[in-house]
Parts: structure tokens; C-alpha cells; sequence
């Protein structure tokens, strides 16, 4: 009797190109990464449904919820970009179709839904500017944070040491950014989320874009902390949790907004201290 060999049967049948076990295993260990990736795709969808219905809604109390809602299913989307890239390295599974998965659903999660978040907030009560401005500002969020996705897929290796720091800001950071002012804007005016914040936000529009096709030195902070493993670091994370957790209408914004400046200002101490002539984008 001949005993079945994989191996002998293709090389019998050189032409079949029918995956053998191990081929399919690979495939399956490769679905886990991508359905995580899908996750954030599905966060940054439900944002955009909500703000869509906050549109059509008259009752102040449910469309400033849902605005709310929006801003939270953004860090949910974040959540998931960051697990994603951690599962498809330690599994062996980091892929050009992955990382191509994961640029569309971060252009939707953190460029498409945070420029209607903008968007929505600024037409909901007037806050200076016209609904014209609104939507140019909110399209050159989106077309900057495409643009950034793309350049960083061309020139970023599949390897992990190559996701330790970032040329311009990341576009989880800034769509970050702009989720933690709507939630601190609704925070603090829970009647019509027309507070001050919501008035400064246009004129930061424009700088978050631009440092996304900036050239300024940013690190990936989750690496950042979590590889420093000290005691002293451990306690100042439980800390700053503590304190997160006690104040997040001043510690989201704040933390998110003080590592969008961290770029520009490393970039000047490089420049300007060290010496060092590097690019602006």
C-alpha cells in the first residue's frame, strides 16, 4: 500500500496548486491580527453612524450623547490598532495585506471619523466660523491623515524595532487629540457642549493636520512605558492611572494634547540645541 505524503503527491502533481495543511494553518494564524484590524474598522464606523444620527436629532441632551458616544468608540478604535500590530508581530503573522488592512481602517477610525466629529461639533452651535470653514478644515484633516498613512507605509519596515518611533504625528494620536477635546467640550457644558474648547478648536485643526505630514520625531508611547521595567516606573503608571481615573476631563486631553506638542519641541532641541539640519516634512 502507498502511504500518503503531502510532499510526494505534489511532487507527482507539480501543477496543484491546492494549499497544503501547514499553507492553511498559516492562513488561519493570520485571520486572529485581522479580525482585531476589523475591530477598529467596526469602532470607527459606529462613530460616524452616531455623529450621522446626532445630525438629525433635535433634543440637545441626545445629540450631545451621541457626539459623546463618538468620541469614546475612537479610543476603542485605538485600542484595537495597538493590539492588532502586538498580536501580528508576536504571531509570526505581519503581512503586506495586513499592514494594508490596517492603513484603510485607520484612515476611516482616525481620519475619516474624527474630521466628522469636528465637523458636527462646529455645526451643532455657532462657534464663529461658517459651516463652509468647517468642512475645509475637516477635509484637509482627512486628506493629511491619508497622506501620512500612506508615506508610512512606503518607508516603514514589517519589523518591530521599526514601530518604536514615528516621523509626524501618528494619526491614532491626533484623531486623539481631537475625541478627548469633544469629550472634555461635552464635559464641561453638558447643556449644549458649546464650552470654550469648541471655539479654540478650529485653529488647532489645522496645526494636528499638518504635524501629521510633519517630519518631527514622535516615539510610540505604549512601547515607550511598558519597556522601561523598573519599580519606580511602575508606580508612577499606577499613579498617573489614579489620577486619569480621578480627573479625565483635564488628564485625557492634557496627556493626549502634550504629546502632540512633544514632536515640535524635540524637533527644535534637535535644530536648534544639537545642531542637527533635518527636514520639516
Amino acid at each position: 500500500m502507498k502511504r500518503f505524503d503531502i510532499d510526494s503527491d505534489k511532487a507527482e502533481n507539480p501543477e496543484s496548486t491546492e494549499p497544503t495543511p501547514r499553507r492553511r494553518g498559516a492562513r488561519a494564524v493570520e485571520m486572529v491580527p485581522t479580525l482585531v484590524t476589523l475591530g477598529n474598522l467596526f469602532s470607527g464606523f459606529l462613530a460616524i453612524a452616531y455623529l450621522t444620527d446626532s445630525m438629525t436629532v433635535v433634543d440637545d441632551s441626545v445629540r450631545i450623547g451621541l457626539i459623546e458616544k463618538a468620541a469614546g468608540l475612537i479610543f476603542l478604535a485605538m485600542f484595537f490598532d495597538a493590539v492588532d500590530g502586538w498580536v501580528a508581530r508576536k504571531m509570526g503573522s505581519s503581512s503586506d495585506f495586513g499592514a494594508q488592512v490596517d492603513s484603510i481602517c485607520d484612515a476611516v477610525s482616525f481620519g475619516a471619523a474624527p474630521a466628522l466629529l469636528f465637523k458636527v461639533m462646529c455645526e451643532a452651535e455657532p462657534n464663529g466660523i461658517g459651516g463652509k470653514s468647517a468642512l475645509v478644515l475637516a477635509v484637509l484633516f482627512l486628506a493629511c491623515a491619508v497622506l501620512r498613512l500612506a508615506r508610512f507605509n512606503l518607508e516603514t519596515e514589517a519589523d518591530e524595532s521599526s514601530h518604536q518611533s514615528f516621523e509626524g504625528l501618528p494619526t491614532p494620536a491626533a484623531a486623539a487629540v481631537i475625541a478627548s477635546l469633544a469629550y472634555a467640550n461635552v464635559e464641561l457644558d453638558r447643556g449644549l457642549a458649546n464650552s470654550w474648547i469648541k471655539d479654540g478648536l478650529p485653529y488647532l485643526m489645522p496645526f494636528v493636520a499638518f504635524l501629521m505630514v510633519s517630519r518631527f520625531p514622535y516615539v510610540h508611547a505604549a512601547s515607550f512605558l511598558l519597556k522601561r521595567k523598573s519599580f519606580p516606573m511602575l508606580i508612577a503608571l499606577v499613579f498617573l492611572v489614579g489620577v486619569i481615573v480621578l480627573q479625565p476631563v483635564v488628564m485625557v486631553p492634557g496627556l493626549c494634547v502634550a504629546f502632540m506638542v512633544w514632536g515640535p519641541l524635540f524637533y527644535l532641541w534637535r535644530r536648534l540645541i544639537q545642531g542637527k539640519d533635518e527636514p520639516l516634512v
